[in-house]
């Protein structure tokens, strides 16, 4: 997506860690073989069923 930097530094999703707007994070997709980086678009804390690739809590950046 033009415009939007992909840190070196991505974080790793995880349950209970609170997820500020804007922050991203990255999860392994075993079947592509790659990195998926999710870019949170509303402030929660994570869950189950908050996890990417949820449209109400995560937009889709890149795969790496």
């Amino acid at each position: 997506m033009p415009g939007t930097v992909i840190s070196n530094a991505t974080r790793i999703w995880e349950l209970n860690v609170h997820w500020p707007m804007y922050s991203q994070c990255c999860v392994w997709d075993p079947r592509g073989k790659g990195v998926d980086i999710w870019e949170c678009i509303c402030d929660h804390d994570s869950s189950p069923s908050t996890q990417p690739p949820n449209a109400l809590y995560w937009r889709y950046v890149a795969r790496r």
